[in-house]
């Protein structure tokens, strides 16, 4: 039997996993293997084994329970996620956690997709939210503030309040266009109460403006889509950053996948759902909302904490809040696999509902951290993937090859464009460069704006992470090095004498000053 391969006997019929499938021996008679065991008949199973009926349903629900029951780390999560999300393997499964995360008490979390148009940043969600109970997933194509509590909550007349109960929720907002909900929502969020009583004003016709009380009860798992890629650094603390991938193969292969979609819609549909990974998901995730898994508890946090400030060179205010994110990420691994956690504790609650509480092992932290290996970061500096992605592989490299006796030392907006088309293959909106990268960039204190020395109409974009100072010598937008007094030698700079030494050197300014003026026969 090889590594792969697991076996079990019932009833004195072997069945043996691996990769081939299932493969059914009993005594000398073999069946198998299948791949999909959901579509084993019995009947079949019972004649090619020579047993009974029940015999050989008996080991076909063995065998599904051992299916259904397997152990999923990240690359197999993502494998079984792969059937109708191509690619973008960290998005997804990062996304399919948070939604799972719904299930605990206290342990949800959120995400917030923004990127460019027409990337799949709703796509993800709405596709794994169709493994879900439609009974626990909530969609808002778009909601203004008000009208959200209006038609989410339910009216109280003894208490004269509406109240929203969003225990164990999914809330997906597929395309909004700004943040103003999330800014109200911000308490939610980051979990400062179980139950949140918010003031709102409503207008009424002859009335005018009424206040009333809104009341939300437990914590949702909310999904945030938008095409806003700056966001502020409140909701960055709160959210998982992430954007779809953009390369050519995920695009090859989504294209393909929406070929096969749209030409047979029916067919592909029942494709899809006959699919074994897919059955298994669905039977797993009913599983655990079934298991009332009230939380999930660590048994060496100080490791963890070791592990993720050692990761880092500084400690930043933001990591008390990434940690916690951490954490999130290591119990929703371990709610995945919940069949094979200790459970420490079971409980009843006043209605007779049994809840547990289970204990995430090591694989779970070791998977939480791979994850989080890949995102962390544009997590840390607070911007979606894609604006980083951008700053490392379009801004970054153009301001390294610049030279150092280069008056201006960062790339214009025309060569950041270019280079842009160079490396993604289409064009770059000057509308999202200046209203969307740009703020988004500044804000992280990854880039700064200057004037270029020798035409003021344009701006230069400088990367911090790149620029070197002299420890002796404080940062001055317009200094410039001895070796680049050559270069800027006969050129007349807007007939302005321009500062070497940022009045630091004051003697050499001086001297320099009279040298331009022509006054400095005798010096």
């Amino acid at each position: 039997m090889n590594q792969d391969s697991d076996s079990h006997i019932k009833l004195g019929i072997e069945i043996i996993k691996s990769k081939d499938g299932f493969l059914f021996r009993y005594g000398e008679n073999i069946a198998g293997p299948y791949n999909n065991i959901y579509m084993l008949e019995p009947e079949e199973l019972a004649e090619k084994l020579q047993v009974e009926s029940e015999t050989a349903s008996f080991a076909r629900f063995e065998a599904l329970a051992m299916y259904e029951d397997q152990e999923l780390d990240f690359e197999r999560l993502a494998e079984f996620l792969g059937l109708t999300i191509r690619y973008d393997n960290v998005n997804k499964v990062v996304c399919f956690l948070a939604m799972l995360s719904a299930y605990t008490e206290d342990s949800q979390f959120n995400v917030s997709f923004r990127a460019e148009s027409s990337t799949g940043k709703s796509y993800i969600p709405l596709e794994l939210a169709n493994l879900f109970p439609s009974e626990d997933v909530l969609e808002y194509a778009y909601s203004s503030p008000t009208a959200f509590w209006h038609d989410t909550g339910q009216w109280d007349r003894e208490t004269e309040t509406i109240r929203i109960n969003l225990e164990r929720k999914i809330l997906i907002f597929v395309d909004m266009p700004h943040d103003q909900l999330l800014q109200r929502l911000r308490p939610l969020l980051s979990h400062d109460r179980r139950e949140l009583t918010y003031k709102i004003t409503d207008r009424k016709e002859k009335a005018g403006l009424r206040t009333k009380t809104v009341v939300i009860k437990g914590f949702p798992s909310v999904i945030f889509c938008t095409g806003h890629l700056k966001a502020d650094e409140q909701e960055t603390t709160r959210m998982f950053m992430l954007s779809p991938e953009t390369s050519i193969e995920k695009i090859r292969e989504a294209i393909y996948l929406r070929a096969k979609r749209e030409a047979d819609k029916k067919a592909f549909e029942e494709l899809v759902e006959s699919d074994p990974k897919r059955k298994m998901l669905r039977s797993r995730i009913k599983k655990i909302k079934q298991a009332h898994i009230l939380d999930v508890v660590i048994e060496d946090p100080e490791r963890v904490a070791d592990q993720f400030i050692n990761s880092r060179s500084r400690l930043r205010p933001r990591h008390m809040r990434d940690i916690g994110r951490l954490i999130s990420l290591i119990k929703a691994f371990a709610l995945l696999n919940f069949k094979h956690r200790q459970a420490v504790e079971k409980k009843k609650d006043l209605d007779g509902n049994e809840w547990a509480i289970i204990k995430a092992d090591r694989k779970d932290i070791e998977n939480a951290f791979k994850v989080w290996s890949l995102i962390e970061e544009p997590q840390e500096y607070g911007v979606p993937p894609f604006v980083y992605q951008v700053f490392k592989q379009v801004i970054e490299p153009l301001a390294l090859e610049k030279n150092p006796t280069d008056v201006a030392q960062g790339p214009t907006r025309v060569e950041i464009m270019k280079k842009f088309f160079e490396v993604f293959g289409r064009p770059l909106s000057r509308i999202t460069w200046e209203k969307e990268i740009v703020p988004a960039l500044e804000a992280a204190g990854l880039l700064e704006i200057e004037q270029h020395p020798l035409d003021k109409r344009k701006s230069i974009y400088i990367p911090t992470t790149i620029r070197k100072f002299d420890e002796s010598t404080p940062h001055c937008r317009d200094t410039y090095l001895d070796q680049d007094i050559k270069v800027t030698e006969g050129l007349n700079i807007g007939g302005k004498y321009v500062s070497q030494h940022c009045g630091v050197n004051l003697e050499d300014d001086r001297i320099n000053y009279l040298k331009f003026t022509g006054e400095a026969k005798n010096e």
